[in-house]
């Protein structure tokens, strides 16, 4: 539960060696080039078609037992019954048995275990079967996780998520009980809570399993809302889906939807960003786009009334990139408060601000942008629950806002309505907020956080909360390659992981 919340309901390859402030910047669009998986030589060649293998969609997990099918005819293309196939596979995997019959379909199966479950998801491996004087050497995909994760649905300690994702994942975030992963390949993955519709499946029946958003390709980035979906395309068009109740779909209407909608009147969106029921677009020009719920001006265009298609945000440009946050209070939707960061490192946000998360040195809610105090030299800009966050160009992050259980980082549990400066990070890389709690990646690859913990989303091993940084446990031997958004609804922390 949301620390802003009260007791009820929510509505639910290779890294490089040395990591600057300069070449991660989270909540930007993650870039996804086009991917074509290639098989892998076969150990030898095949002396006809009799022979094939299979598995269950040509995949296999990274670790965990699949079963594998060779298949065999006779040069008419009647099954073969009776002949003894054996099996070979990767170094290190395990196949049981070695050997096998055919049927009467001509089919005999075995068991293949790869026991190697950080292999790279949508990278091949080949299996081998021979039947006599036939043989055959078939390449298949695998499928796995480079994702590390703990909180709601996991463990307070970090580890692996279920090896299920066919490339390798680039962004995770979370609103509640719902999540979302973006892939390598620009396909988007949902699971959990889809009472409105924003897991993207055309129903509104939760799913415990990972699942494709059918009919959705080509996405770049992600963001969540409460209880709502947006995926930024490569043609830079978005689309949205799930709760939209004050048009936060901006597709014109006030009607949920259960799979991915065009946003209208959108285009050449660079980055996205959601908080609440409000959500926001940066522009190849510079500028920004908001809709949605809008009672304290979150949109940012002067008014409050809410939209159910972009306008754009006033007195503002040259802006370089964007995050919005929420906050949860009982009797009203969750309000947001946005951010944009300049070109020339400073800051302006505007919305909801009842604890000072505008960050102006007040608690009044602003309908128009007005800069942050005590900021500049900002090179990335992240909002979570009720706070805000920049990370400096020197290494350190400074937040304000909301700080009832410590997410602001200062070691107190003191609202701050201007940015104050995060104790024990140094070095840091990249920032990234949730839903009272706050991570920082340091240039060493190691990962603070702070703030709210009942789920364990910390990572420490508690659930404990901490209002000054503490030592996240990443998996021994894994090298994290960046911070996943999560964002300001998350009760999860998800980190991306460098794969080989």
């Amino acid at each position: 539960m949301d620390p802003n919340s009260h007791p009820t309901a929510a509505p639910s390859n290779d890294t490089s060696a040395s990591l600057t402030r300069r070449n991660i910047l989270a909540g930007a669009a993650w870039a996804v080039p086009a991917v074509a998986l290639t098989a892998s030589t076969p150990a030898f060649a095949a002396s006809s078609a009799l022979l094939m293998l299979s598995t269950p969609n040509m995949q296999v997990p990274a670790s965990g037992a699949v079963t594998v099918t060779a298949t065999l005819k006779n040069a008419s293309g009647a099954a073969t019954a009776g002949a003894s196939v054996s099996f070979t596979g990767p170094s290190g995997a395990t196949i049981n048995p070695a050997s096998a019959v055919t049927n009467g379909t001509g089919a005999a199966t075995t068991g293949l275990n790869l026991k190697a479950p950080w292999t790279k998801p949508g990278s091949t491996v080949a299996v081998n079967a021979t039947s006599g004087s036939e043989s055959k050497s078939q390449s298949f995909t695998v499928i796995g996780s480079n994702l590390v994760a703990a909180g709601n649905v996991y463990s307070s300690t970090p580890a692996q998520t279920e090896l299920v994702f066919p490339s390798p994942a680039v962004d995770a975030v979370a609103s509640g009980g719902s999540f979302a992963v973006l892939l390598n390949n620009g396909t988007v993955w949902t699971k959990g809570d889809n009472s409105n519709g924003q897991l993207g499946d055309n129903t509104s029946t939760d799913r415990s399993t990972w699942a494709q958003v059918p009919g959705l390709s080509n996405v770049t980035q992600i963001a969540a809302g409460s209880g709502s979906l947006y995926a930024l395309l490569s043609d830079g068009s978005v689309k949205a889906w799930g709760y939209n109740a004050f048009g936060q779909l901006g597709d014109g209407t006030t009607t949920p939807r259960y799979s991915p909608t065009p946003v209208s009147n959108l285009s050449g969106v660079t980055q996205i960003a959601a908080g609440g029921a409000t959500a926001f677009a940066l522009l190849s020009d510079k500028s920004v786009k908001a809709w949605g719920y809008n009672n304290v001006g979150q949109v940012g265009d002067g008014s409050t009334t809410n939209r159910s298609t972009p306008s754009t945000v006033s007195n503002l440009s040259n802006v370089v990139q964007i995050a919005a946050g929420r906050f949860r209070t009982l009797g009203i939707p969750d309000v947001a408060t946005a951010y944009a960061l300049l070109s020339d490192g400073s800051v302006k946000a505007w919305g909801f601000n009842n604890a000072g998360q505008v960050g102006d040195g007040t608690t009044t809610s602003r309908s128009a942008p007005t800069p942050v105090l005590d900021v500049s030299g900002a090179t990335q800009v992240a909002a979570g629950s009720g706070t805000g966050f920049v990370l400096l160009s020197d290494g350190s992050v400074r937040g304000w806002g909301r700080n009832n259980v410590g997410q602001v980082g200062d070691g107190t549990t003191t609202n701050r309505s201007r940015p104050t400066t995060v104790t024990r990070v140094a070095s840091a890389v990249q920032v990234s907020a949730a839903a009272g709690t706050a991570y920082a990646m340091s240039s060493d690859g190691s990962v603070r956080s702070w703030g709210y913990n009942t789920y364990g989303q910390i990572g420490d091993g508690s659930t404990t909360d901490r209002p000054a940084p503490v030592s996240l446990a990443v998996p021994a031997g894994h090298s994290v390659e960046r911070l996943a958004s999560n964002g300001s609804g998350a009760e999860t922390v998800f980190l991306v992981m460098a794969t080989t």
